[in-house]
Formats: C-alpha cells, sequence, structure tokens
C-alpha cells in the first residue's frame, strides 16, 4: 500500500534524541553505542547528530569517556525542533513559503488544505517533547515487561486434548 513516508534522517533522529533523553543521566554516550543500540548504521548516524549538534540539541564531549548528550532539558526539545534540524521547516507546497512562486494563487482551492495540513503538523510535532516519549516508553517498557511476565492465555491452559500435542 502506497504511504507517505517520513524521511528516514527524522526516524533515525528521533530514535537516537529519545534514546539520550532515556539515559540521560548516564552521561555522554559514545556514537559506536548509540548507533547499535538504536540499529542506526554508523555513519549515517554521525551525520545526523552533526545536524543536531549545529542546532543545539546535542553536545558533544570529548576525549576519554566523551559522546554526545542532549544540549537541552528533554521538556524543552519538541519533536518539531527536531524535524526543524534535520530537515527545515516543514512546507507541504512552496507556494505557502513563497506566495510570489504560484501564479494560480489567487483562484487555488487547495492551498488552504495544505495550509490546514502545515498548522496541523506544527502543532502536533510541536506539542510532543522528548520528556513526553521518555514517559511514553517508560510506560510501554512497563506494561511490555508484564504482559511477557504473564502465561500466554492468562495461564489458563488453552483448550484441547491432553497428551496429543496441543
Amino acid at each position: 500500500m502506497p504511504t507517505v513516508k517520513l524521511p528516514t534522517r527524522i526516524r533515525y533522529g528521533s530514535r537516537a534524541m529519545v534514546d539520550l533523553a532515556l539515559r540521560r543521566s548516564d552521561g555522554p554516550v559514545p556514537l559506536e553505542t548509540l548507533a547499535r543500540r538504536q540499529g542506526i548504521p554508523r555513519r549515517y548516524l554521525a551525520k545526523i547528530i552533526q545536524d543536531l549538534r549545529r542546532s543545539g540539541l546535542i553536545r558533544s564531549v570529548r576525549g576519554a569517556g566523551g559522546g554526545y548528550g542532549l544540549g537541552r532539558a528533554p521538556a524543552d526539545v519538541s519533536m518539531l525542533d527536531i524535524w526543524e534540524a534535520l530537515e527545515g521547516e516543514f512546507w507541504p507546497t512552496e507556494c505557502l513559503a513563497d506566495p510570489s512562486c504560484c501564479e494560480m494563487l489567487p483562484d487555488c482551492v487547495t492551498r488552504d488544505v495544505w495550509a490546514r495540513l502545515r498548522e496541523e503538523f506544527v502543532a502536533v510535532l510541536g506539542a510532543v517533547t522528548l520528556a513526553d516519549l521518555a514517559r511514553r516508553h517508560s510506560r510501554k517498557k512497563g506494561r511490555s515487561a508484564r504482559e511477557t511476565a504473564r502465561p500466554a492465555g492468562g495461564g489458563k491452559r488453552p483448550p484441547g486434548r491432553r497428551g496429543q500435542g496441543g
């Protein structure tokens, strides 16, 4: 099924940022460790980290025990901040960013749809912080641990004949 896909840089960058938020108290994280934990090719992650660092979302620590950490508190970093650091501002059509580029603008009926898409996109990503995602992660991990500790079927034996393999 055809889908609208988020840029890989956004997916990988978001995962790396959440990882750093979750392990904030552990100190700087080496690039290799971050890449391994998130399953991201190290060289590709290095380019993403560079852009996040330039924007101030990530700080680097050199030397032994060095690596990367968040440049701001998790509550002060939104998903929109990550998007804009890696992709720039979100403009679904060129005419929203630069109305002079389109001669159809006065009569265009779809421009309002794209403008609303931009507004909603910016509102949703701007409302979700790394702190929110870290809390979600903790809740999911807690639920996942409880689910795997519980026997399938709530501890009841599945229906079927005994001694017949199932």
